[in-house]
């Protein structure tokens, strides 16, 4: 089974393989380059806001736009094109019927398969997160390593298994190649943006920090501002600005509007996940994707088994 599942998906794992090390080792080389040519302070900045890097501002700059495009959708991509076909091909050509028919289960089968290729595929997201992470960690004094959450271990690794798993599950439930692919994708999206936007936040209840003493501190990951009332209330910046009776144009704010505010007895308050948590929402993050992968492969353990293929 290992000679055989190499055999055949050895193309995608060797492409994906190219770009999760092709990207590591990029990091790796701009992390080592920028902090022999950087003082310790000029680096902290460059890497935490991206401007005034020198030479390396070019590469910075790239690396900041890949990370709101092309790098969050590698897991959705290993998905579509190693996950998706992994069955799906076979079901097409009907060559794993003459896999059931030389003593092998379909349980056997498939798990053959997934420990195969999610082992490799973790073993991949891990280089990657080591890289980046060793890329990131001169800003983390300045700033935090919840700034560099996406691409960080175990949530990364886990997050590139949960895309496969669902591939493979995508691909089980069409039957089709193309179909499955684009089914793996727009179903990633479906589950991995709702815990981006609202589920990772909440894993641990946010503290909430008067503004000027959260940046007195240590740097942690804001996920909201509120303010609280001369009463004790808590209530957003507009309302805050219309019981205080503060003048502005719709929807704008800015230094004005906050010197206004704290005159008027408000206080800006920094809604704070603080940054000793980082590894606690690292590891429930990647908790939720190794559940959710394994729930998509036992999935498509049950369709094995029930639907005539």
């Amino acid at each position: 089974m290992i000679w055989l599942t190499w055999r055949q998906h050895r193309l995608a794992v060797a492409a994906i393989a190219a770009v999760l090390v092709g990207f590591a080792g990029w990091f790796l080389l701009l992390g080592s380059g920028m902090r022999g040519s950087l003082a310790p302070g000029e680096l902290s900045g460059c890497l935490g806001i991206g401007v005034d890097c020198g030479e390396w501002a070019t590469s910075v700059g790239l690396l900041s736009e890949l990370q709101q495009t092309l790098l969050p959708l590698i897991p959705a991509l290993i998905g579509a094109f190693l996950g998706a076909p992994m069955l799906s091909r076979e079901i097409e050509h009907r060559t794993l019927r003459y896999a059931w028919t030389q003593g092998v289960s379909r349980e056997h089968w498939l798990f053959g398969k997934v420990l195969l290729l999610g082992g490799v595929i973790v073993l991949l997201g891990s280089a990657f997160s080591a890289g980046y992470m060793y890329f990131f960690q001169p800003a983390v004094p300045e700033w935090s390593w919840f700034d560099s959450f996406g691409m960080a271990w175990p949530s990364f690794p886990a997050l590139c298994l949960f895309g496969f798993a669902l591939g493979v599950l995508a691909g089980t439930l069409t039957r089709h190649v193309l179909v499955g692919m684009a089914l793996a994708l727009f179903g990633f999206l479906a589950v991995f943006l709702p815990v981006v936007a609202w589920l990772r936040p909440r894993y641990m209840s946010p503290e909430r920090i008067p503004v000027d003493e959260y940046y007195r501190g240590e740097p942690g990951w804001i996920t909201d501002f509120t303010y609280r009332t001369p009463t004790g209330a808590e209530v957003d910046v507009w309302e805050a600005m219309r019981m205080s009776g503060v003048p502005h144009e719709s929807r704008s704010f800015g230094s004005a509007q906050i010197d206004q505010l704290q005159q008027a007895g408000f206080t800006e308050l920094a809604i704070v996940q603080p940054g000793d948590r980082f590894w606690t929402f690292q590891l429930v993050d990647a908790t939720v994707f190794a559940v959710l992968a394994a729930v998509c492969i036992g999935a498509t353990c049950w369709l094995l088994r029930r639907k005539a293929l």
